[in-house]
């Protein structure tokens, strides 16, 4: 152990700050580890509830009312809600969502979209000919 009165050279300094750095880092983890087994014993937890309870896991959206208190018409079973297209047609919007979905391996009915919208390329100056 170190004395208040003690002189350390560089060398000695620089090996205590490497295993003080590296006992920090060491608990740092054991944290982040221990988080992370909390929220997966949650997960299952909930999907154990869910699966008890019959219940799909994916929440459904509410279909009594939509903005300003306008009816909203019924939504399709497993979709989780309402979609807003801007300057985009049903069916690329359609293919987008394919493409999110296949490329995150995840079902399509599992995702929510709240807006696709169709962003235009800024007019091209000179040097893009």
């Amino acid at each position: 152990m170190l004395l208040a009165n003690e002189n350390i050279g560089i060398l000695d300094s620089l090996l205590l700050s490497a295993v003080s750095m590296g006992i920090i880092m060491a608990i740092l983890f054991l944290i982040m580890m221990m988080i992370y087994l909390m929220s997966w014993a949650y997960r299952q937890f909930k999907k154990k509830q869910a699966e008890k309870a019959g219940k799909p896991i994916v929440a459904e959206a509410p279909a009594e009312g939509g903005e300003n208190g306008a009816p909203r018409e019924a939504t399709a079973p497993g979709s989780c809600g309402e979609l807003k297209l801007v300057k985009t047609s049903e069916a690329d919007a359609a293919m987008i969502m394919a493409i999110v979905a296949d490329n995150l391996g995840e079902e399509l009915n599992t995702l929510r979209f709240k807006e696709i919208k169709l962003v235009e390329n800024p007019e091209k100056t000179e040097g893009d000919k």
